[in-house]
């Protein structure tokens, strides 16, 4: 009777877990996946992988919201990684305003997100933000970069890596977001 009562237990739980956490995590999801659809899907997996660590007792309900996010949030960048749409999704995302959510109940637009990263870019000195902006906003290469700016390739590869770091160390809860623009086709 103790393991039906435990099992009760557990699927009350998860119940109540899906119904307060699927929709802020399908908006969540959004921030990475322009398809609503795909979102639903992808937190419904996520959701998924919770009920097998759940019954396995594999996980803390103490940090069970945090490990939700976490796995949203690698099943779409898997997603966007396999289908190979980061360059079309960063094209169609800068004519949009989309919503991004660094977590279920903190949502942002484009614009909110473009505002805290233009701050962090005047922090920088000229030489890194202009080398950021050649970079990440012009779509040029090192090579590029490097004559138009009359420095060696080593220093604007040096920019570019002083630049990500302080990036990550300002806009830290918006690093996934971060990342993805980063590391869309910018090797040069």
């Amino acid at each position: 009777m103790v393991l039906n009562t435990e099992k009760k237990e557990k699927e009350q739980y998860f119940k109540q877990l899906f119904e307060d956490y699927y929709a802020p995590f399908c908006i969540y999801a959004k921030r990475f996946v322009d398809s609503r659809p795909t979102c639903e899907d992808l937190v419904s997996e996520a959701f998924v992988i919770v009920w097998e660590k759940l019954e396995r007792d594999q996980l803390q309900r103490e940090t069970v919201v945090e490990y939700i996010r976490r796995i949203v949030t690698n099943l779409c960048l898997n997603h966007l990684k396999h289908h190979a749409f980061e360059l079309d999704y960063a094209v169609a995302d800068r004519n949009k305003g989309a919503v991004y959510a660094d977590s279920p109940h903190a949502l942002y637009t484009q614009k909110e997100l473009y505002e805290m990263l233009t701050d962090v870019l005047r922090q920088l000195p000229e030489h890194h933000r202009r080398v950021f902006i050649a970079s990440y906003i012009d779509d040029k290469n090192n090579i590029e970069i490097a004559r138009e700016l009359e420095i060696s390739v080593k220093s604007v590869i040096r920019y570019k890596q002083k630049t990500i770091n302080l990036l990550r160390k300002n806009l830290k809860n918006y690093i996934s977001v971060m990342l993805l623009l980063m590391t869309i086709g910018h090797e040069g």
